[in-house]
């Protein structure tokens, strides 16, 4: 309890703060900076900058697949061109012929190099073919445009060959030799047995050439590998490499991986891309945005000083100016002066103070002769006190003389008299001593219409502890009395009391007059608190409970339920409310 009321106290000091047109103005200059920062920092960080980010990565992702897909159609027509060596025939051909004798080593190479020329020589992936017979590498045939390549290069890559082609079968394989790459493939006769190997140089430039762009326009590090052949330096562990695009962010790299694998190579592709590179103009930006918002924090603050210096400072003069004449202190003066609305405000303030003083003044010694005036006509009227004797006296004649009667009226007049003179200034009393002035007035009104009145009092006895204002109930019986009772020539009235929660529930009814159209609209003026010659007392209670209790008590009548009209009140009983309503 005491954390929640903590609580309450700070967030009501919070807002006690707010209200202070400084603290206002100061919030207005905030809030028309940081609403702007926010909106263009949130549409910039998370939706224009996000939106490139994710641009840029689709870019990249599209780039290399399509670069990738260029450069596989490449691979797919070299190895093509290899299988159309087995396919075409004439290396078989030429290969029986020489195996049957017909034809000798030297028309063999010669058909196997014709074949060559013809077959690749004009071709772009290749820059060296050759054809040996198995195990005689000592046959090779190459064509003309790979003559510059020494004896010992060839045989060393003869025997790189061979080496491969034990475990080759009928797939094409690409293989790295020294800085080179070739494309190697054993052909087989019908019998499907190997009766010789194509070797085939490729021109990495022309096979790669989609991803040589590619690196270009992405300023970007390419690794690929191709069968047994590696470009670059790619971290090709298949089983860990997970293909598409991954965005790491602590590497500040852009990685995209493509995995592929056919039935006669494995290609593998990684593209490494610099995001910082990549997505510095939008980090330009970024930070360009950020700098225009710390740049506007030092016209903030001079805008901030202006506002206060020129209007929340003066306001702020004005208004504890103003808090010192309601507190009684007159004549108080600002020094406000200047051609702006404020200084004329402010000299204007200070002739209306000084002139509400000299008013004062004036009004103050006339309002002194007036009450001496007063006091003089009032030392002649007669005095409340003596009334009471005198109806004590009244009193105890009537009793010496046996009158009971007259004795009882006298009594229940004399508590009516000193409720209405004001019970020691009290304005909030226990029902219980309510009710004996309500008694008082139901003694006078038996008196008046004998039998044909009947009064029932239906009150819990813990009602009798609830409080409530002075000269409620009797007003309220006397309504009864005088717009049901009196007109019908008698009848009933009920007076109900519970208490309930933090309310004390109260209700007079009685069984008079049916109340009509012009009665109801003149009830319901009364809960509205506006005083008329039928139903003054009624408003008149209205108007005291609303000034004691504000928005907290409710008041009804009821003139639905048939020969019956109901006042009902729900009073409170919060001991906040009435210890300082007293």
């Amino acid at each position: 309890m005491a954390k929640a009321k903590e609580g309450k106290k700070a967030s009501g000091g919070f807002f006690r703060r707010l209200n202070s047109l400084r603290n206002q103005v100061g919030a207005i200059v905030v809030l028309s900076y940081l609403i702007p920062a926010l909106l263009l920092g949130t549409f910039t960080g998370t939706i224009l900058l996000r939106g490139l980010e994710e641009k840029t990565r689709s870019a990249v992702s599209s780039s290399a697949e399509h670069a990738f897909t260029m450069t596989q159609e490449n691979v797919n027509r070299a190895v093509e061109l290899a299988r159309g060596a087995t396919y075409d025939g004439e290396l078989t051909a030429a290969w029986q012929k020489w195996q049957d004798g017909s034809a000798a080593h030297t028309e063999f190479l010669q058909m196997c190099r014709r074949y060559l020329e013809r077959k690749y020589s004009r071709e772009p992936l290749f820059n060296f073919a050759g054809f040996f017979p198995a195990g005689r590498p000592d046959l090779l045939s190459y064509i003309r445009s790979s003559e510059n390549h020494t004896q010992e290069y060839l045989n060393n890559l003869l025997a790189e060959v061979m080496r491969a082609g034990e475990t080759l079968d009928t797939r094409s394989r690409f293989i790295s030799f020294g800085n080179r790459m070739f494309l190697i493939r054993n052909l087989l006769d019908l019998k499907m047995e190997r009766y010789g190997m194509l070797i085939l140089g490729v021109n990495p430039d022309r096979m790669f050439e989609p991803l040589n762009g590619l690196q270009e326009s992405w300023q970007a590090e390419v690794s690929v590998r191709l069968d047994d052949y590696v470009r670059g330096e790619p971290d090709m562990d298949r089983e860990n490499l997970r293909e598409g695009l991954t965005d790491d962010v602590k590497a500040g790299r852009l990685l995209y991986t493509q995995l592929s694998g056919g039935e006669d190579n494995i290609a593998d592709l990684m593209l490494s891309v610099d995001r910082r590179q990549q997505f510095s103009d939008m980090y330009a930006f970024r930070r360009l945005t950020i700098g225009m918002f710390l740049a506007l924090i030092p016209f903030l603050v001079l805008i901030a000083v202006y506002l206060h210096r020129r209007i929340t400072k003066p306001i702020k003069i004005l208004s504890d100016a103003s808090r010192r004449i309601e507190e009684g202190e007159l004549g108080v003066t600002v020094p406000m002066h200047g051609s702006d609305e404020l200084g004329r405000l402010g000299e204007t303030f200070s002739h209306m103070s000084l002139r509400l003083k000299e008013q004062i003044d004036k009004t103050y010694k006339e309002e002194i002769e007036l009450k001496n005036a007063q006091i003089l006509a009032l030392q002649s009227r007669i005095n409340p006190h003596f009334m009471n004797n005198a109806l004590e006296a009244i009193n105890w004649e009537a009793r010496m003389e046996g009158s009971d009667t007259i004795s009882s009226m006298v009594g229940s007049l004399s508590i009516l008299m000193n409720a209405t003179m004001g019970r020691k200034e009290r304005r909030l009393v226990t029902l219980r001593e309510e009710m004996e002035v309500a008694d008082a007035y139901i003694y006078f009104v038996q008196q008046r219409f004998g039998p044909e009145l009947t009064i029932r009092q239906e009150i819990d006895e813990p009602a009798y502890d609830g409080i409530l204002p002075l000269l409620t109930v009797q007003p309220l019986l006397e309504n009864a009395v005088e717009h049901g009772i009196a007109p019908a020539g008698g009848g009933e009235i009920r007076i109900r009391c519970t208490r309930g929660g933090e309310c004390l529930h109260l209700g007079i009814i009685n069984t008079g007059k049916t109340a009509d159209p012009a009665d109801r609209a003149r009830i319901e003026a009364a809960l509205q608190g506006k005083a008329e010659e039928h139903h003054l007392g009624l408003a008149n209670i209205v108007n005291r409970l609303h000034l004691i209790y504000g928005e907290q008590v409710q008041i009804r009548v009821d003139t639905d339920t048939p020969g019956e009209t109901g006042v009902y009140l729900d009073i409170p009983q919060d001991v906040t409310v009435r210890e300082g309503r007293e």
